[in-house]
């Protein structure tokens, strides 16, 4: 490939990177109306990490199992030894980044002991 033609696609594609990446910013950093009440209204604390994971299934979102830093809905980041981190599944395949509803429940002894919903990029594909 010719050097000019490399150096275009280059440029191109940091361009392109540019965009997407920074589009995440662009939409709303705060989560639906009402969606911290359904996810406290069906997740009181006490709640087994099992069925933790099977409510907010239910209400729409993916968990994994994490430890270390999160993000509180003040934005803080805080620490903790085990929590669940759950992203909203999108409703339609998208290869950009964007923001969507993410719950991170915090387990102590196996149960569900601090609850936060926020809203944050999501730049994996579905």
């Amino acid at each position: 490939m010719p050097a000019a033609t490399r150096r275009w696609f280059g440029v191109a594609t940091a361009v392109v990177l540019a965009t997407t990446l920074s589009a995440c910013s662009l939409f709303s950093q705060t989560p639906d109306p009402g969606l911290q009440q359904r996810v406290r209204a069906n997740l009181p604390y006490g709640t087994s990490t099992a069925d933790a994971e099977s409510k907010l299934s239910g209400l729409g979102f993916a968990c994994s199992k994490r430890q270390g830093n999160y993000l509180d809905e003040s934005g803080h980041t805080r620490n903790a030894e085990h929590f669940l981190f759950c992203e909203e599944r999108p409703g339609a395949i998208s290869f950009t980044c964007l923001n969507r509803n993410q719950v991170t429940a915090v387990l102590k002894n196996g149960v569900v002991s601090a609850i936060e919903v926020t809203r944050g990029p999501s730049c994996s594909k579905p």
